[in-house]
């Protein structure tokens, strides 16, 4: 039983650090989308529609999964799935980094920072999901 808590606490720990990071992107791109973008992108939209959509998609968007994964962690019994929906969302976005890296070429460094937090996240995701299904030990 004590492993099994201390196993459900590493989890959620982890799924809260997630969850913190997308609130306070998505609140950064929703209060400050123009100087988040230029920061991330070394670009900023320049019409009010692409200025609203960056408020949107990385703001709402990301305010909106940080407070799913709060939501889930909050209980032992869905803490795995919201592990899961973290381990998917950093796959996707790493995958999709390096496909637009391959395409669009020149990256940043920031796109190199945030590769290598997305694969260090999904790889604890994974980890943490292996080891439920091989029984804590």
């Amino acid at each position: 039983m004590k492993d099994f808590s201390r196993y459900m606490t590493v989890g959620k720990l982890v799924v809260f650090v997630g969850a913190a990071f997308f609130l306070i992107y998505g609140l950064a791109f929703t209060l400050i989308p123009i100087e988040m973008s230029s920061f991330v992108t070394d670009t900023s939209p320049t019409s009010s529609s692409g200025i609203i959509d960056m408020r949107a998609t990385y703001g709402g968007m990301s305010i909106a999964i940080g407070l799913i994964l709060v939501f889930l962690a909050k209980k032992d019994s869905t803490v795995h799935v919201a592990m899961g929906m973290l381990l998917w969302l950093m796959l996707g976005m790493a995958f999709t980094r390096v496909l637009g890296m391959l395409i669009d070429g020149n990256p940043n460094t920031i796109m190199y920072i945030y590769l290598g937090l997305e694969l260090v996240l999904a790889f604890i995701c994974g980890f943490w999901l292996s080891k439920g299904q091989l029984g804590v030990d």
